[in-house]
């Protein structure tokens, strides 16, 4: 089970205007009998091997899966296919323990590169690679070196039918996970983050080819941990609330939406971490004399697979009509908030590139501001690197803005 812990940013100030707040509501798993046990896992890794994958960066793939089926358990299944012009599979649900991973070895060791990056074909294998499950997580990760093709080996322009398309593998309980490997500019970030961010799952950016096997590890350690999947946040707020905008924080940053008004769609949650989900709300004016003290605000419902009953809880903030109490910030949460920003600037630079260099350097500006207010000097001084670079020539390093994309992610996981 999962406790519901719910904070603001700071308290109301009794007021004939509207005002902006942010809660975040933590999901917190409880241990011992009460809690919920990690699920088995249904893992499977879609490998480009076109021909840009020729050499190191194959073989740095071929030894991570390697490791990867050595840290299955007992109840988790591997399936594997390499996809270029078609998709070969290499391992069909395989269970984890000694005797797979002589198997793996023979299916993994021979694979050679082959033609184009048909990153569609790679998604139609993800979707039909395990079934609909009761009580297990499915989780599929996606690693490519380039950009999505067609059969003829032409860059796609449109990729709206694939992030579409992750975003129904979502729907129906399944995590995707997607991996740039090697120099950033010879894949979309804005594509493989739009995919990931569909699918509920994590970008992973391993720039360094000797990265990506502790990168898989980790990743994998946290698909180990999930507890439950199709997780879905129910906002019910008083009159007048209104709800604006909505992420989630920890473990990992993911832009979330409403799926149905009201509703969110978290994916899974873990049992080796909080999960924080922060909302932004526009709360209503206070009425003429109205008494100080606290007022239910907005109301929540938890729903997963796997819980019996909703777990609910109620928003109630501190209105007052002390100047001095409403500085009294939550520093913490404020931090949190700050770093949502600096998520949806590094994002939308990632988006727009070097096609508006104005937009550019403001998002850079206001990424330095928010990064060195909540702290971060490393993004700090990542973003002010960035702004020199678009000053200077007029266009982003692809590497150094994936690079940042990628640790401003992975804030909330950094106390």
């Amino acid at each position: 089970m999962f406790n519901l812990e719910l904070a603001w940013d700071r308290p109301a100030k009794i007021s004939s205007q509207k005002t902006t707040h942010v809660l975040r509501v933590r999901i917190r798993p409880q241990t011992g009998r009460t809690g919920l046990p990690s699920l088995p896992l249904r893992l499977a890794i879609a490998l480009d091997n076109s021909q840009s994958m020729e050499g190191e960066k194959l073989q740095r793939a071929k030894e991570a899966c390697r490791v990867v089926v050595g840290q299955l358990r007992d109840t988790d299944r591997l399936s594997i296919a390499a996809f270029s012009s078609r998709v070969t599979p290499l391992l069909e649900s395989l269970a984890g323990g000694s005797a797979g991973v002589a198997a793996a070895n023979a299916a993994i060791s021979g694979l050679q590169t082959d033609s184009v990056t048909r990153t569609d074909l790679a998604l139609d294998w993800l979707q039909n690679a395990f079934p609909r499950e009761n009580g297990v997580a499915r989780v599929g990760i996606l690693i490519t070196d380039g950009h999505a093709t067609n059969s003829r080996g032409t860059v796609l322009e449109d990729v709206t039918a694939l992030i579409d398309q992750s975003a129904q593998l979502s729907q129906s309980g399944f995590v995707l996970c997607t991996v740039g490997l090697g120099k950033a500019a010879n894949f979309n970030t804005a594509f493989l983050t739009d995919l990931s961010d569909k699918g509920k799952g994590a970008f992973i950016y391993a720039d360094a080819l000797s990265n990506l096997e502790p990168l898989l590890q980790e990743r994998l350690a946290a698909c180990q941990a999930i507890a439950t999947e199709s997780a879905k946040l129910r906002l019910i707020p008083a009159t007048d609330v209104i709800p604006t905008g909505f992420c989630r924080f920890r473990p990992e940053y993911l832009p979330l939406e409403e799926t149905v008004k009201n509703e969110l769609s978290l994916g899974a949650i873990r049992t080796d971490s909080p999960t924080d989900v922060l909302i932004e709300l526009d709360t209503p004016p206070s009425g003429f004399g109205e008494p100080a003290g606290s007022r239910n605000v907005i109301s929540l419902e938890l729903t997963a697979s796997g819980l019996t009953s909703p777990i609910t809880a109620t928003g109630a903030i501190n209105y007052t009509n002390s100047y001095t109490e409403v500085q009294k910030i939550n520093t913490e949460l404020d931090q949190d908030r700050l770093c949502w920003q600096i998520n949806l600037n590094s994002k939308e630079t990632i988006d727009i590139g070097d096609t508006n260099p104005k937009r550019t350097g403001d998002l850079l500006v206001n990424i330095q501001v928010a990064a060195t207010k909540a702290g971060k000097a490393d993004i700090a001084n990542q973003a002010a690197q960035q702004l020199e670079d678009l000053k200077k020539d007029g266009k982003l390093s692809p590497d150094r803005a994936t690079g940042m994309l990628r640790d401003s992610r992975n804030l909330g996981s950094k106390t």
